[in-house]
């Protein structure tokens, strides 16, 4: 049967997010781990947002016309951040992943991409081995924590407000080295709204929440005002990524009662600079 691939559209997201789901929880499952997605449902609800949204480039791939998998690339700021992709778990080792991820790579490239990054599960030989042989190298160790029974000063924590955007930009690019504006002014799109800790009138730090959202602050003690401010999210809102090899906000997670739920690595293709001070990155970049 012929397998073609087209961009992804909002009438693919239903069986998109079932195979999402259903790849995601096998592999999680057979290493031990959780689920990346609580449901069936909430994979569907953020597939229906990818396949929508402007900003992001998918690619499906149909078998006589059926969605059996899927790559995107979210393309607002500078770095491109791949995923997720996925492919229906009867399908899989036929070569259909690298061409979703090699369609996805030539569209950031034409685009005027310079860097490309991803985070990748660290037990996943296969993907690790894909992602290698089309160029990209592991930068940073992750740990995905969960904030649910994290215990921390959450005085000054609020709901991001539109004013607040330059002070969260200028967080971002001063921890990430790159430019995350246009991802922060459309994260009002999210699955969970904005958060920011203030201090004496300023924005001293900021948290999208759950895997696809990010953070920064000015120091660790307000990344983890916010982390603990999450607490009480549904999964995956209280999913964060805590950088293993700037290590303070990761011991200090821990000491607060975050719990690890595995190890991943972010990986890139490009210029890449090593982001400072307070970060906490997304599942792209």
């Amino acid at each position: 049967m012929a397998i073609t691939y087209e961009r992804a559209k909002p009438e693919h997201a239903m069986e998109l997010g079932r195979i999402v789901y259903e790849a995601f929880a096998g592999i999680n499952t057979r290493h031990g781990f959780p689920p990346d997605f609580p449901s069936v449902e909430a994979a569907q609800h953020m597939m229906g947002m990818v396949c929508s949204r402007p900003d992001i480039y998918g690619v499906a791939a149909l078998e006589d016309g059926r969605p059996i998998g899927s790559n995107f690339i979210w393309t607002a700021d500078p770095v491109a951040g791949v995923g997720p992709i996925t492919i229906d778990p009867a399908r899989q080792h036929k070569g259909i992943g690298r061409k979703l991820m090699q369609a996805v790579i030539d569209h950031a490239t034409a685009q005027g991409a310079e860097m490309i990054r991803l985070v990748q599960d660290s037990f996943n030989m296969t993907s690790l081995a894909l992602y290698a042989s089309v160029g990209f190298t592991v930068q940073e160790p992750l740990a995905l924590m969960n904030s649910a029974t994290c215990k921390a000063d959450t005085i000054g924590v609020r709901p991001s407000r539109p004013e607040d955007l330059d002070a969260m930009a200028a967080l971002a690019e001063r921890n990430f080295k790159v430019s995350r504006r246009n991802e922060i002014a459309g994260s009002s799109r999210a699955p969970f709204p904005p958060i920011v800790r203030e201090r004496n009138g300023k924005v001293v730090a900021y948290l999208i929440p759950g895997f696809i959202g990010h953070g920064a602050a000015e120091s660790d003690e307000d990344a983890l005002a916010l982390i603990a401010s999450t607490a009480k999210l549904p999964w995956p809102g209280n999913l964060f990524f805590a950088p293993l090899r700037q290590g303070t906000l990761h011991r200090k997670a821990l000491k607060a009662g975050c719990r690890m739920v595995k190890v991943m690595q972010l990986m890139s293709i490009g210029p890449y600079e090593q982001p400072t001070g307070t970060w906490m990155p997304s599942v792209m970049y």
